[in-house]
């Protein structure tokens, strides 16, 4: 790179801008397209010994150890076709390359065809096996129960899951941020697990199995790499304009390769409430920042296009695509992934349910989110692929509808602007995260709502309403990210507005989060409801975080603050049968429908003891019946087959008797007439 074009890229105090192009990786054409490093004698120096993890808190080791012969199978659900009547999906296995290829059975009362394909002959010494799986749909409701069977050569293994037949009503689970980040000290962590929440959504599934399991990004926190890679650690301790232009060497690329097939072996394969998930529920992903590194995606171009953050993000890029697609950055479309840099899904659940996972991360920068091209590749497919679908879930990891926090935006971003002089003074530099720039920075710009990006939030908005009208279709958005829960919701705007089941802006927006990390404090959400809730977006559209938790979880009190709530928790979803109003009774909660846990389809785990001398606290359900006793009578069309009913299931702490217990506050999203 000719030396003239570092001046145009330097502040007065001769650090590179952070806001200018980034001088050794002007024009990158996509998220991990860096330049060629340059020649080198010098070595990278080898990780340290893996730190064995010895208590469920340390479950993960760092650095990751190496797996052992074999990993899976992992299943994943693809789509169904309904012409065709089909279940299609795909099973990811790992087998050493000094074995055989395994030999897998399927034993159910359907027809299974499947085929097996190789995704990586050697990838640190374990063959990469996808399985290719065809299940014949049968015809009525109920479920088929598939039970697999695996003959590794030197044992064998088994497990089953379960699958919805044509008429059958789907049932699934959604949540996010499942792992904790660098930032929270291991004494926070004394009192927190991993699988407390995790067990509970295995106990729901035990009692009524779920047909799919919707992963919402932060599946891994790889924030870890920039501590237990000592190349990496050293990097970010860097001068300021060398970090920036330091190449990404091949070397390096090896072993952060093998750093980040690590840790998803790791957490796939030795988290034991991961692997009955992944070996007993069929799973469809989206990932988020931290399945690549803490903000990835939102830094200014001088960190953005940085040949280390683009050799990141394109080792991130090509595990993400193995573990959580069954893929390869060469195979990728010919698995029906899409997109015009990233990779989107659309997967059909049955007659009537569609989701489809929107990547959030490839195509990402400051000033956007998903490429125009995408946009318009994701508006075909629902132009085209809509045909008798009733209700579409949309998968964003970062909530689609949330709080705008306007001012402190200001703030960072004239933060993230000072030059490295002041970077480096000891108050600021105490806020900054690894790459210099306010801790929180990310976050924010991360969010669909950010000044940033909420233009192009609008258009979409706008394009998914008129989809709505135009295809008779309920849109709902799943998403999380933000480590609370809650619900927001889209509608048209006025007193004279349709009927909900009339109402093509009716949208709600589904916030679950976290099922694993640390949650806000009370006092934080206290601070969020004191800002706007209330807003406009576009024409005759209302946008509002509703009052949606009425009481306490903990103790059934009623609640100040009642649009987000600081608990972990996982969403379940299903589609409603025929009810009859005078057999369900409805509790209202300002505008929204909830049903009692105890008289639904759902058949949660009731008063389920644990052990005494087991270390995991006992399970309990715990219902709105006895939280909101005011019952009310419902029109009977509000209850039509194939409504979309959520449960949002909340973890609650029993301060008193150190017992923890489970909450449920349903909500009831008519279909579109």
């Amino acid at each position: 790179m000719a030396e003239g074009n570092w001046i145009n890229t330097d502040n007065k105090n001769d650090d590179l801008d952070v806001n200018a192009p980034n001088p050794v990786n002007i024009n990158p054409k996509f998220m991990g397209d860096y330049p060629q490093p340059k020649p080198t004698t010098s070595k990278i120096p080898e990780m340290i010994p893996t730190f064995e993890a010895t208590t469920e808190l340390l479950i993960i080791n760092h650095p990751p150890k190496p797996p052992g012969t074999e990993l899976g199978p992992y299943f994943q659900f693809i789509s169904t076709d309904c012409k065709k009547m089909l279940w299609i999906g795909s099973a990811l296995i790992f087998r050493h390359v000094s074995f055989d290829q395994p030999k897998i059975e399927f034993i159910c009362d359907t027809k299974v065809d499947y085929q097996w394909e190789i995704l990586y002959e050697n990838l640190f010494n374990l063959r990469a096996y996808r399985v290719n799986i065809f299940i014949k749909l049968r015809t009525g409701e109920g479920d088929d129960k598939i039970i697999w069977k695996i003959d590794w050569g030197d044992k064998k293994t088994d497990g089953l899951f379960f699958i919805a037949r044509y008429d059958q009503k789907w049932r699934g689970g959604f949540f996010s941020c499942n792992g904790f980040g660098v930032a929270i000290s291991k004494q926070v962590l004394s009192n927190i697990t991993y699988s407390n929440v995790w067990n509970h959504l295995l106990s729901i599934h035990e009692k009524t199995p779920l047909h799919i399991l919707l992963w919402g990004g932060d599946q891994n926190y790889i924030d870890f790499i920039f501590q237990d890679i000592p190349y990496l650690r050293d990097w970010v301790t860097m001068e300021w304009n060398e970090k920036w232009t330091c190449d990404f060497r091949n070397d390096l690329k090896e072993q952060v390769e093998q750093y980040y097939f690590y840790a998803y072996a790791e957490n796939w394969n030795c988290r034991p409430e991961m692997k009955k998930a992944l070996t007993s529920i069929p799973s469809l992903m989206i990932w988020d920042d931290h399945d690549i590194f803490d903000g990835a995606g939102t830094y200014p171009p001088l960190l953005h296009d940085s040949p280390m953050m683009m050799g990141l993000f394109l080792v991130a890029q090509k595990m993400r695509l193995l573990f959580q697609h069954h893929t390869t950055l060469e195979k990728a479309r010919e698995h029906q992934l899409f997109g015009y840099q990233g990779y989107n899904f659309f997967a059909r659940c049955g007659r009537n349910l569609a989701i489809i996972g929107a990547d959030g991360r490839s195509e990402r920068d400051i000033q956007t989110i998903q490429h125009e091209k995408t946009w318009n590749m994701i508006f075909d497919k629902l132009e085209n692929e809509l045909e008798d679908i009733e209700h579409l879930i949309i998968l964003f990891p970062v909530p689609f509808s949330f709080i705008r926090i306007r001012i402190v935006e200001s703030i960072l971003e004239h933060l993230k602007n000072l030059p490295n002089t002041c970077r480096q003074l000891p108050l600021i530099k105490q806020t900054n995260s690894v790459f210099g720039l306010p801790e929180v920075y990310d976050d924010l710009l991360d969010e669909w709502t950010h000044g940033a990006h909420i233009e192009e939030r609008n258009r979409a908005l706008l394009r998914f309403q008129q989809i709505s009208e135009k295809k008779k279709v309920r849109i709902t958005y799943f998403s999380g990210d933000v480590h609370c829960c809650g619900i927001s919701r889209f509608q048209s705007r006025g007193s004279h507005r349709p009927l909900p089941i009339n109402d093509a802006k009716l949208m709600y927006q589904i916030i679950s989060s976290a099922i694993v990390n640390l949650p806000p404090s009370e006092m934080g959400i206290r601070i969020i409801h004191l800002f706007k809730t209330k807003w406009n977006p576009i024409d005759n559209t209302e946008e509002e975080l509703i009052d949606f938790f009425e009481r306490n979880p903990a103790n059934g009190r009623i609640l100040c603050c009642k649009k987000i709530r600081p608990n972990r928790n996982w969403c379940y979803f299903e589609q409603c049968s025929n009810m009859m109003s005078s057999t369900v009774p409805i509790v209202q909660t300002r505008c929204l429908h909830c049903f009692p846990s105890k008289q639904n389809l759902v058949n949660p785990i009731s008063n389920h003891q644990e052990d005494k001398n087991d270390r995991q606290p006992s399970i309990h359900s715990h219902s709105n019946r006895d939280l909101c006793p005011e019952l009310i009578q419902t029109d009977q069309q509000q209850i039509k087959t194939n409504d979309l009913r959520i449960r949002l299931w909340l973890e609650s702490i029993d301060k008193r008797q150190d017992e923890t217990h489970f909450v449920s506050y349903d909500l009831l999203i008519p279909n579109l007439k």
